[in-house]
């Protein structure tokens, strides 16, 4: 398979996702509009869009990774004590 760059897609490409928010009683899809600096994401039916730079995506997932690894850790650390 060819992996083609996104700054050379013609076509404008669209995710509808399984996640949902609840925007004015009803509950949306949450829709990811991705280019090749940034991604909008927007909830199903509206028009208000939210952008994030494709290095946002990766520091918010860098930190949760972190986040949860300090976590578990610490999760770990407690259960060795209590063992003991």
């Amino acid at each position: 398979m060819r992996t083609m760059k996104l700054k050379h897609r013609k076509t404008r490409l669209s995710f509808v996702t399984e996640g949902t928010a609840r925007y004015r009683g009803k509950e949306r899809e949450i829709v990811v509009d991705v280019f090749p600096h940034h991604a909008a994401l927007r909830l199903s039916g509206t028009r208000t869009s939210y952008e994030i730079s494709w290095r946002g995506v990766f520091d918010y997932a860098a930190e949760n990774h972190a986040r949860r690894e300090k976590e578990r850790r610490a999760v770990e650390r407690r259960i060795k004590r209590g063992t003991r």
